[in-house]
């Protein structure tokens, strides 16, 4: 995998078994999108998830849901992990000292142990300073004894770890106490059901920020489309928020230009605000100064 792929070509001729139509060949190059991250306290951006897509040829963008079980099933998820690493860190080196970067983790590149040696060789590459980074993980990630090694050299690094769709598996909150892990993020399906009164996901989501919260983890809530969730989940004291209300994932370009807005970007944290926000499905304004892609 070559650490620019907007330079150079990427071809592979192994056969994309998750896509519909048979005999399709992943040729074409990796690409990354920013997803932002709002402090559900002020509006403030604070950092970016670096999400991974495929821009194939005839095919336009693959997205992670195909590429990543492509990927794993043809042996090329550890060299595809170690470029999303590598390009994002060099991304975010560029961004005020303020904006942090997440990077997701596969299970296979932890289990081999190439995810903390990925991540020491970006940071060096990039002279990103480690606290400026979060790698996310699954909650199978951390229940699988073959990861926990990587985990404790990644925590050596300095850099922070967060444990991606949390609510799945209640085991997980046990196995936190484990490591040095920071973050709870939660599952995006809890949070696209979260009714505006009483419910099983409004409970749910309460009672995973709550012992989340005992615990000392900061939490994430994810796939943020609307006013009553973003309303819901101040409510019960949920920290940061990714989502189409605030934004949809930015091309690198666009990220660069928000992450260097100032004075910091805010985003509006309700419907009051109607400059800030379009309908549901497509694009949302950025604030003023950002280009919009």
């Amino acid at each position: 995998m070559p650490a620019h792929a907007d330079t150079e070509k990427v071809t592979s001729r192994s056969t994309l078994e998750a896509t519909p139509r048979p005999g399709f060949v992943l040729d074409g190059a990796p690409l990354l999108e920013f997803q932002p991250a709002v402090d559900l306290a002020t509006g403030l951006l604070i950092g970016f998830e670096a999400l991974l897509r495929w821009d194939h040829p005839e095919r336009g963008i693959i997205p992670p849901n195909l590429l990543i079980p492509w990927a794993e099933a043809n042996g090329h998820i550890v060299e595809l992990n170690a470029w999303v690493l590598t390009e994002a860190c060099r991304r975010a080196a560029n961004w005020p000292s303020g904006i942090q970067l997440a990077v997701n983790c596969s299970l296979v590149q932890l289990g081999r142990r190439q995810a903390s040696l990925a991540s020491a060789h970006a940071l060096r590459a990039s002279g990103l300073n480690p606290d400026r980074l979060t790698i996310e993980i699954t909650e199978s990630a951390v229940a699988d004894e073959r990861t926990h090694d990587d985990l404790r050299a990644l925590t050596a690094l300095g850099l922070h770890l967060a444990v991606d769709d949390v609510g799945t598996s209640w085991s997980t909150l046990e196995n936190l106490r484990r490591f040095a892990i920071e973050t709870a993020k939660i599952d995006r399906t809890f949070i696209s059901a979260l009714e505006p009164h009483e419910g099983m996901n409004r409970a749910i989501v309460e009672a995973i920020i709550h012992v989340s919260h005992v615990l000392a983890l900061s939490t994430v809530a994810e796939g943020v489309e609307t006013a009553e969730q973003v309303a819901t989940l101040r409510q019960f004291g949920a920290d940061v928020a990714q989502g189409y209300f605030f934004a949809r994932p930015l091309h690198a370009e666009e990220a660069d230009a928000l992450a260097k807005t100032e004075p910091r970007a805010v985003f509006a944290l309700a419907d009051a605000d109607d400059a800030a926000r379009v309908p549901r499905g497509e694009r949302h304004k950025l604030p003023a100064g950002v280009p919009a892609g």
